[in-house]
């Protein structure tokens, strides 16, 4: 049978304007994916020159109006991303804890054994940070205000990185490379017993290449009280 000319042309339309309404829905996706890139590429610009004036200035003495010069901005300009110079701090710090996070976890995640990838993950953590602090007394006023005032931020992430350390730990009692117990505990305790190699005095006052060696040499050692032939095997045991 066929079609009634007036419904041909009603077909007609609702086709063409489903076809606008995907010409406009992709333009609007496309519009506004743009809006965020740029938005995002400029709070990215805008925090390596917030860091750079804190590494060489302090952050006492740097102002909204210097970091905005830096940035080829106008300070109203600046305002709309961040609402002051704290929050730059803390957009700052956060990203260089997610940056050491995921360092950590794209280098474990190709190592075979538990040792391997917990070495792994501490090694690329600990040069972010010396590259961060080795150089720069004036980024002391940076960790002296999340601490005051940020620790939750803090203490969050330690929450994510022992988190990460259990789950290395649980894989290597899943392959037999370790005793079973308790990984988060374990975890735990390794990060207490690491917090030398996150800590920006010590970072400030070592060469790198010595905490390295410090740090592959504690690894070992700690190892190999884990390890299931390991004379230590009862009392470490007794955590579990």
């Amino acid at each position: 049978m066929a079609i009634p000319p007036l419904a041909r042309n009603l077909t007609q339309v609702f086709f063409m304007q489903s076809m606008n309404n995907e010409y406009y829905r992709l333009m609007f996706n496309i519009y506004h994916g743009s809006i965020r890139r740029m938005g995002a590429d400029t709070m990215e610009k805008i925090l390596n020159a917030a860091e750079q004036r804190f590494a060489h200035y302090g952050y006492g003495k740097t102002t909204m109006a210097e970091i905005a010069r830096d940035t080829d901005m106008s300070v109203g300009n600046l305002y709309r991303f961040f609402k002051n110079k704290e929050a730059i701090a803390l957009a700052s710090t956060e990203k260089l804890l997610a940056a050491k996070l995921n360092a950590g976890l794209q280098a474990a995640a190709s190592e075979s054994t538990s040792c391997s990838a917990l070495r792994a993950f501490l090694l690329p953590r600990l040069r972010l940070a010396h590259t961060c602090f080795a150089d720069s007394r004036h980024l002391f006023e940076l960790v002296e205000l999340n601490n005051l005032r940020h620790c939750d931020i803090l203490l969050s992430y330690e929450s994510r990185v022992i988190d990460a350390m259990a789950e290395i730990l649980k894989r290597g009692v899943r392959n037999g490379d370790i005793i079973s117990g308790d990984a988060y505990r374990m975890a735990y305790l390794m990060h207490q017993a690491l917090l030398r190699y996150n800590s920006p005095l010590s970072l400030s006052r070592n060469p790198l290449d010595r905490l390295e060696t410090d740090l592959r040499d504690f690894l070992a050692l700690m190892y190999s009280g884990l390890a299931l032939n390991s004379p230590l095997k009862e009392k470490t045991h007794e955590m579990g």
